[in-house]
């Protein structure tokens, strides 16, 4: 089974012609209704103090405050709702982590989260929702050792970044190389005993892409043998986002995330691990809803 999280809230988050935009959750949500998903979870409403979880007063101060003046600071659009809309995505990750234990989960919400660090916003994001999600479940639930699988064609800086100095908390990312893509982080030379990144060369396809990511979560999972299996679901990595994010990689199946899925799914379940996953990028709207539907088929 495959449980989903969402909100029409989600929709109130206006960006204009910004990649990261309402449009983005309309065409999967549709898409998905059409293929049988018609029961939606709401997202549990938490407060500024949970954020502290993860987050600095700072931050949650400067998101609160430029949301107040509806400004736009680099990749970050601002309106009088944003703080909002963030802190409740941040509700949609936990209340899927929570619906993990008894089934698979997805988040479906927006804006994503994991540029956002501890005390520092970016990348279309505000708050970083799979670590909230994650460290409430470790504070809440008893949950001890946690493993994320990012697979977005950025590197997740701002949740490296929040786990960097925690061993409870895995993290392995593939993504394109950050000497040409955004954030310009998530080298091997930056890598830990519970951080890996695998940076991706341009033109790395299909085939080549699952080898890579089976090899590393394989070998990851079996290194972190977590109680609670995260995953930020990034659908950028396919190539006809090329034109909106860079994408250089070669991935051009839907069926690949399918197959990642699979990947997930199976040693999940072999093991008795809950799993659930957020999404993070993915902004082509004709190919973003088929490949977000056949990575939740792997689990149903």
């Amino acid at each position: 089974m495959v449980a989903i999280v969402y909100s029409e809230k989600f929709l109130q988050h206006e960006t204009g012609g910004h990649p990261e935009r309402k449009e983005r959750l309309i065409a999967i949500i549709d898409f998905l209704q059409k293929k049988g998903f018609q029961q939606f979870n709401k997202p549990l409403e938490i407060s500024e103090k949970d954020l502290l979880l993860v987050h600095k007063q700072g931050l949650i101060n400067d998101v609160k405050r430029l949301s107040g003046e509806a400004v736009s600071t680099g990749d970050n659009v601002f309106n009088k709702n944003t703080f909002e809309i963030a802190q409740l995505a941040c509700g949609a990750a936990l209340k899927a982590a929570e619906l993990s234990e008894k089934e698979f989960a997805f988040s479906l919400a927006r804006p994503p989260g994991h540029h956002a660090g501890s005390n520092f916003f970016g990348g279309f994001c505000y708050f970083n929702n799979i670590a909230f999600a994650v460290r409430a479940m470790q504070r809440r639930k008893g949950i001890g050792r946690a493993m994320i699988v990012d697979f977005d064609l950025h590197c997740g800086n701002g949740t490296e970044e929040i786990f960097y100095n925690d061993k409870s908390v895995f993290y392995l990312s593939l993504h394109q190389d950050p000497a040409f893509t955004f954030p310009g982080t998530g080298f091997e030379s930056e890598n830990n005993a519970h951080v890996r990144n695998v940076p991706l060369n341009a033109g790395v396809d299909d085939a080549e892409y699952l080898r890579l990511f089976e090899k590393n979560f394989n070998e990851c999972f079996g290194q972190a043998q977590p109680n609670l299996l995260a995953v930020s679901a990034g659908f950028d990595i396919f190539a006809s986002d090329a034109g909106v994010v860079g994408t250089q990689l070669a991935v051009e199946k839907p069926a690949t995330f399918n197959a990642i899925g699979k990947i997930i799914s199976g040693t999940a379940k072999e093991n008795g691990v809950p799993c659930f996953a957020v999404l993070e990028g993915g902004y082509d709207l004709h190919s973003l809803p088929l490949n977000v539907f056949n990575f939740l088929k792997a689990f149903k």
